[in-house]
């Protein structure tokens, strides 16, 4: 089975008093992303496509459009309170959240994903369900508790996608263990060690192939911005 890990740098998103870019799954917002909305389509189309072949076994046949990619969320600090933030504000995702892996509980993940110091109260009915899950606008999303990927129920849950949002499983090895555990890709949400490539939308996603495992970095998008800046 092919699989892959690999980090996709988060381009710095530009605040103002009303809040973030429409993006970031805010819905009230006036800034912007150094990036076009139709540039990090095209990546995640890719990505979407080329998961789906890995998943079918007669063939693909459905659009990247249409396919619907497993995602777990693997640390929901701030960045993986954010990405589940955006990606429920984007409603043509190929995206389905449906795991998140925190050891604070079911009643804080949904308390700080609600109340956020930074981005404000998010425009969701957000709630517990029971012990084990949180409700987010009805999406009721697994949450489980483990500190080592290893035990983590990611081939049970058919998981295809991790969003390794923890900072602590950032080279091959330590996020490698979410692949082992089940999952077919792995994006780091945090700087690469070793050999991992980096991919910024906007500046090289289109370099992504399905055998990378790539690294992140946020000077990459303002490097690619030096020669315009300077004519």
């Amino acid at each position: 089975m092919a699989s892959a890990t690999f980090s996709v740098a988060k381009p710095s998103l530009q605040a103002s008093g009303k809040g973030f870019t429409d993006f970031s799954g805010l819905r009230s917002s006036s800034a912007f992303l150094p990036f076009t909305k139709k540039t990090s389509d095209d990546f995640v189309s890719v990505v979407a496509f080329q998961t789906s072949m890995g998943n079918s076994s007669g063939g693909y046949r459905k659009s990247a459009a249409e396919a619907k990619i497993k995602v777990a969320i693997n640390g929901f600090g701030r960045i993986g309170r954010n990405f589940l933030r955006c990606w429920h504000g984007r409603k043509d995702s190929p995206l389905d959240v449906i795991a998140i892996n925190d050891t604070g509980g079911v009643k804080q993940a949904s308390h700080l994903l609600k109340y956020d110091s930074t981005l404000g109260i998010f425009d969701a009915d957000v709630k517990p369900v029971g012990d084990n899950a949180i409700s987010v606008d009805g999406k009721v999303i697994k949450v489980v508790s483990s500190r080592n990927p290893l035990d983590l129920p990611w081939k049970d849950m058919e998981v295809d996608l991790v969003i390794e949002g923890t900072g602590v499983f950032v080279d091959r090895e330590g996020a490698g263990k979410h692949i082992t555990a089940g999952a077919k890709k792995v994006i780091i949400t945090a700087p690469g060690k070793g050999d991992i490539p980096t991919y910024v939308v906007g500046v090289n996603a289109d370099a992504y192939t399905l055998m990378n495992l790539s690294s992140a970095m946020l000077l990459a998008p303002l490097t690619a911005l030096l020669p315009s800046s300077r004519s």
